[in-house]
């Protein structure tokens, strides 16, 4: 045994020390994976095994960040593949599992719904070059800010919110606290696997390291489709059949790829499909636990882990179904389960002890940019969800009474936060309709609770249902066709100008070449997006809040005088890029603005400035002449004129 162990210990490292040089690191996650799974026990099919291994691994990177950003090998994959390649043998070691192979169960319908989901989720965005990818959640504006935060911690080598001084360069003072402490365990994730993709120590050029971050941003949505997907198959029962999980698996995957779980991806919340992955497989192994009670504890253990570091919107859900659990295995009669509640306990404060930092006190009053959620799709699905945990006698069942119990509580939570915004604001917001994103991934858990009904009972609910998700969409299901619809068929475009434009900028100054960059070659939007996003890129983000409120659309505007103010104030050289000579933004008087009438959900015209106001190209050279030394002026030919 000891000389097995030597021998895996030297291999640990001579492995990724061998791929390094070969620019073969992107296999060593794999490697990885492929280690987790094999010294797993409580677990006996590959896909149960594989789903709760990447479970697993996401909470441990998510502690492993915070060794990490202390050591000074920053984020080198040699490193990085070395050490958990070590930890790995060293677990399988202390537990005395030599790997092995997991049963190769058949679970065809399992993998063509997964396979299926994944082929409708890629094609939107394998056909798109990268302007068209990241245009989609560029018209989100959150993706700036998680690029932002991806990049500078793959500069820094860790989290940003242990040395929050570090971020100060690349962020404006006001924002540096909020933006600190914002969960990073993702981002911390992202930028690993980053190094690994790339077999490489250091940052990639920005076009480079945006289209690694938008194909992790999508791999993250098919992870959580796998989640989904993998927790209805596991609440239905070792005992489901084919024919009864046929129209079951087949409404789930409708639901994500039509339905609000699509839009999550669209509009660029990796933060927040991380942490619905993460509630999705804590769902089905509360409901089913797995057979071996230290992995169940390390498991869950480290599921609150990652909810913590993603999204701590979610984490009072996973407490509480983990609770749920903990006091059904009687885990109070276990001196180490003590320990473990203590220290997972300190780990899993960190989220919402930071989140609490970055945020002001009225949070979950806040609006934005989150596409309203299907009110009545989603009432529906609730309701069927709940029919196969109540109906047919499934309130017998454990495993159902267990995801009775976590769909009431997300959906007490979902309520409850909808009569607190309603009270006060007087309607529901931005953090209501992310709740009802995690009841909704709750509820596709749960339905697998109908696998329980014969095929032509539950068929004859599943059709009519997913044919009503892909006829329309919006908040009350009034919008035609469904959004997964309108992404497939290219209906849902984002802001594809606006990224080729940041592109551009980006690719011609990588590191923002000493000025602020700000795009007036186009529409209004276009613009604003388009320079929020090429700052992020450049690593110049310090330098966009002082222009967003002049080139917001949704503001009053600014004049030509507020424009020279800019200008006079900047620290850094202004560089406009400049191109139709129609576009205009500026007014004459802010408070009286005029501007051409468009309808609503119409675009807004490249001439949305006064008439009476300078044309862009036109404020860009009287300003140029005014400040020889401080304006430069690049007349730019963009992708889409």
């Amino acid at each position: 045994m000891i000389r097995k162990t030597a021998v895996a210990l030297a291999l640990a490292w001579l492995v990724p020390l061998a791929t390094h040089p070969l620019r073969l690191d992107f296999v060593l996650p794999l490697l990885v994976l492929a280690g987790t799974v094999a010294i797993q026990r409580g677990a006996v099919s590959l896909v149960d095994r594989v789903v709760v291994a990447a479970a697993q691994l996401f909470g441990a990177a998510c502690v492993f960040g915070l060794a990490i950003t202390l050591w000074p090998g920053h984020l080198h994959p040699t490193l990085i593949a070395g050490t958990a390649f070590t930890v790995l043998v060293l677990v399988a070691t202390a537990t005395k599992r030599m790997p092995e192979m997991p049963k190769m169960r058949k679970d065809a319908l399992l993998a063509l719904a997964v396979g299926g989901v994944s082929v409708v989720a890629l094609v939107p965005y394998a056909v798109r070059d990268l302007g068209g990818r990241l245009g989609l959640p560029l018209a989100g504006e959150d993706i700036a800010r998680h690029y932002l935060l991806f990049d500078v911690i793959g500069r820094t080598g860790g989290y940003l919110f242990m040395r929050p001084e570090s971020l100060r360069p690349f962020v404006p003072d006001a924002e540096l606290t909020g933006i600190a402490n914002y969960p990073q365990g993702l981002h911390f994730s992202y930028a690993v696997l980053d190094r690994f993709v790339r077999s490489s120590g250091h940052n990639a050029a920005p076009a480079t390291a945006v289209d690694v971050m938008v194909w992790l941003l999508v791999g993250t949505y098919l992870l959580l489709a796998l989640a989904i997907l993998w927790a209805a198959r596991r609440i239905a029962g070792p005992g489901a059949t084919t024919t009864r999980l046929l129209p079951v698996l087949g409404l789930v995957g409708a639901w994500l790829v039509l339905g609000d779980p699509v839009t999550v991806l669209s509009r660029g919340y990796p933060n927040e499909l991380a942490g619905l992955a993460c509630a999705a497989v804590l769902t089905a192994l509360v409901a089913r636990p797995l057979t071996r009670l230290g992995e169940q504890t390390a498991t869950v253990a480290l599921l609150l882990v990652g909810v913590s570091f993603t999204y701590a919107l979610f984490l009072p859900y996973a407490g509480i179904v983990a609770a749920l659990w903990a006091v059904r295995a009687r885990l109070w009669r276990r001196w180490w389960a003590w320990v473990c509640a203590v220290a997972v306990g300190a780990l899993a404060a960190i989220g919402p002890l930071t989140a609490a930092q970055a945020s002001s006190g009225g949070q979950l009053l806040l609006n934005g940019t989150a596409r309203v959620v299907d009110r009545p799709a989603t009432a529906l699905l609730v309701a069927l969800a709940a029919a196969g945990v109540l109906l047919s006698n499934g309130r017998r069942a454990p495993r159902l009474r267990a995801a009775g119990f976590a769909l009431a509580t997300a959906g007490v939570m979902a309520v409850g936060l909808g009569a607190y915004q309603i009270a006060t604001l007087g309607r529901p917001v931005y953090y209501f309709d992310k709740l009802l994103h995690l009841l909704i991934v709750v509820a596709l858990c749960t339905l697998g609770g109908l696998a329980r009904f014969q095929l032509r009972r539950t068929a004859v609910v599943a059709v009519p249902v997913a044919l009503f998700m892909l006829v329309a969409g919006g908040e009350w299901h009034t919008t035609p066709v469904a959004p997964g619809v309108k992404l497939a068929l290219g209906k849902d475009r984002g802001s594809p100008e606006a990224a080729r434009d940041a592109l551009l900028i980006a690719r011609m100054f990588p590191d923002g070449g000493g000025a602020v960059n700000v795009d007036l070659m186009g529409s209004p939007w276009r613009n604003w997006s388009a320079t929020l996003g090429a700052a992020a890129l450049q690593g110049q983000y310090r330098q966009f809040p002082g222009w967003s409120g002049l080139l917001y659309p949704g503001g009053k505007g600014g004049t030509m005088a507020d424009l020279d103010r800019l200008v006079a104030n900047s620290p850094v050289t202004v560089r406009f890029f400049l191109h139709d000579p129609a576009a205009s933004l500026l007014v004459v008087d802010t408070d009286h603005p005029s501007r051409p009438g468009v309808q609503p959900g119409q675009p807004l015209p490249v001439a949305f400035g006064d008439p009476a106001a300078p044309s862009n190209i036109e404020a860009a050279r009287l300003l140029a002449a005014k400040y020889p030394t401080k304006v430069q002026l690049v007349y730019a030919t963009p992708a889409n004129p």
